[in-house]
């Protein structure tokens, strides 16, 4: 057990799984709940004695539309010993892993925004842990934030409370909060609070992406790696804060209430089952997406849209690593995507980003079950990345194992030097318009690559930049 003083009080670890001091459910924030419902995260109130960090943090109240085990989803992430998930309003914790005996190392720190689209999704999920990270000197800090309403929920009258005049982001804010959190405590538990790595990936990449847009992350990140998510377009990338607020006021008609006031006095249980039924009112799947609450440009914690801001090379000046899987581009252009990205650091004279690709067709234990996810699919990269593999249920080989091992080593590496090379990951170098390759994860393989054969790729990379 570790004892670590912060300037809110005292924590005390327990071991994880791998023989690391394990920290779960500290309070970054305080609870946004009543009065501080839809307003930026504040810092959480000290307290007296030492308190015992044995217990994960809620999650944000949200659908659990995943946890059908019939579902593919539900079976490849949402069947561990700790789904549901207790869920509360009150839901702004993280978890650090630590491999730091003292508080004098300043180990790298890496601070991990998981997926789910900004609606679900919570920060000890099953394919989630810190051991790899601390057996290669890093320490791990997974976030839980404010989600679907609760997190990007924007009106006018939340304009009119705010002495910035925005509305929404309230989960972006949370994510700024974390890192001032460890900005401002990290020390203790043996971490460097000059050397932060911000990743995530889907709705975690994509909030990567709007802390990388985001002036008010400026000092507190060194690194990031946007996985399956953002580039040159974004979902909602563009949606400005109006738009939002005018959603903000036909969910208010929808579910009956005259003000404010009597929305935020309504459970966030109930809320988010009235978010359910706005969505499930609409006649087609386009209206019900355009019944969602999600990241918008609100002229304060984003000024300008994630695509503007690249274009306009207004990003923070950060070292990024920027990757896909295969089956994501059934979703949208992603990998074009991340090489306009690419292609406009060299333009703003920033520093050349780390692509990748992840190919590995994930093995399945009977081919004719219609549950499972086929291939490489949108998320499959996590068990390697965190070097999870035994928690899978999928019959992984050893050569699934040595390739984990890569991977996480490429993402230590890049977390402690903005460079993922070293050790046994094979040598890596940029993209830039004149090395236009990218680096190649998958058994039967790991190099650099060319996927773009035919020109189809650049061709839609080309229309991106034009539009």
């Amino acid at each position: 057990m570790m004892q670590v003083q912060t300037k809110y009080g005292m924590l005390q670890s327990v071991q994880s799984q791998g023989g690391y001091a394990l920290f779960k459910g500290v309070p970054y924030a305080a609870p946004p709940v009543g009065e501080l419902r839809w307003r930026p995260s504040i810092d959480p109130q000290p307290w007296q004695g030492v308190r015992v960090c044995d217990t994960w943090g809620a999650a944000c109240p949200q659908e659990l539309s995943h946890g059908d085990p019939n579902s593919a989803y539900g079976k490849e992430f949402y069947s561990g010993p700790d789904y549901p998930p207790l869920m509360d309003e009150d839901c702004l914790y993280l978890n650090i892993w630590t491999p730091a005996k003292t508080g004098e190392e300043k180990l790298p720190v890496m601070m991990w925004m998981h997926g789910g689209g900004v609606q679900s999704g919570y920060s000890h999920e099953i394919e989630f842990d810190g051991d790899a990270f601390c057996r290669r000197g890093v320490i791990l800090v997974t976030i839980n934030y404010r989600l679907n309403i609760l997190g990007y929920f924007a009106h006018p009258e939340l304009s009119a409370e705010s002495p910035h005049g925005a509305s929404g982001n309230y989960g972006l804010h949370d994510q700024l909060q974390a890192l001032r959190w460890i900005h401002d405590c990290i020390a203790a538990f043996g971490g460097d609070p000059d050397n932060v790595t911000i990743f995530g990936q889907s709705g975690g990449g994509r909030s990567t992406q709007a802390l990388a847009c985001s002036p008010l992350a400026k000092g507190l990140v060194k690194h990031a790696i946007v996985q399956s998510a953002g580039g040159v377009t974004t979902a909602f990338g563009r949606m400005p804060r109006e738009q939002m607020e005018q959603r903000g006021l036909e969910f208010m008609r929808f579910a009956g209430c005259e003000n404010l006031a009597a929305l935020r006095a309504i459970p966030a249980a109930e809320l988010v089952q009235k978010l359910h039924d706005f969505g499930a009112s609409a006649q087609s799947m386009e209206q019900r997406m355009a019944r969602g609450f999600n990241i918008s440009t609100d002229g304060y914690a984003l000024p300008l849209s994630m695509e503007d801001t690249l274009l306009e090379g207004r990003q923070l000046d950060l070292d990024y690593m920027l990757g896909t899987v295969t089956l994501d581009d059934r979703m949208s252009s992603m990998m074009a995507s991340h090489r306009g990205w690419a292609t406009l650091q060299a333009r703003a004279g920033l520093k050349a980003p780390y692509l990748y690709r992840f190919t590995r067709q994930l093995p399945e234990d009977d081919p004719a079950d219609e549950r499972p996810l086929k291939g490489a699919f949108h998320s499959s990269e996590l068990w390697y990345t965190f070097g999870t593999l035994g928690r899978c249920w999928r019959p992984m080989t050893q050569a699934d194992y040595a390739l984990s091992e890569v991977m996480t080593d490429a993402w230590a590496n890049f977390a402690k030097t903005g460079d993922p090379n070293g050790g046994k990951v094979p040598a890596w170098t940029p993209y830039t318009p004149d090395n236009k390759l990218l680096m190649r994860f998958d058994i039967e393989g790991m190099g650099m690559t060319d996927f773009d054969p035919d020109g189809c790729v650049q061709a839609a990379e080309d229309a991106l930049l034009r539009g």
